[in-house]
């Protein structure tokens, strides 16, 4: 929907989740929680105790970026449920009265002398 050129114009206000922040995360925990659980289990005759933190890190990864995008959209419907209608007030910044060109800034040198 375009803005209106001024006035007022309703919009629909929400906060949604940042989905790839939850995926990160998602994978640096499981990377993490990938690790311990390869440590925590002992090597075994046929491999080696890196190759079995290697494999863990690389299951839970995956499933750890995926709980993180299931949590964000979950998140982000939520966010959808509680999004609100607000209303605007539309300005045209060409409108807008600002300083002028002419008025030194306040932490001007000139603005202290008189002259």
């Amino acid at each position: 929907m375009p803005l209106a050129a001024t006035g007022q114009q309703q919009m629909t206000l929400r906060r949604a989740p940042n989905i790839w922040a939850f995926v990160v995360l998602g994978g640096v925990v499981g990377i993490v929680v990938g690790v311990l659980v390869g440590l925590a289990g002992g090597g075994s005759a046929q491999f080696t105790q890196e190759a079995v933190v290697l494999f863990m890190v690389s299951v839970f990864a995956v499933l750890g970026l995926a709980a993180g995008a299931v949590v964000a959209l979950v998140l982000d419907r939520i966010s959808v449920a509680r999004a609100r209608a607000v209303t605007t007030e539309v300005v045209d910044e060409d409108v807008v009265p600002g300083p002028r060109a002419e008025d030194p800034l306040p932490d001007d040198p000139r603005s202290s002398r008189e002259g």
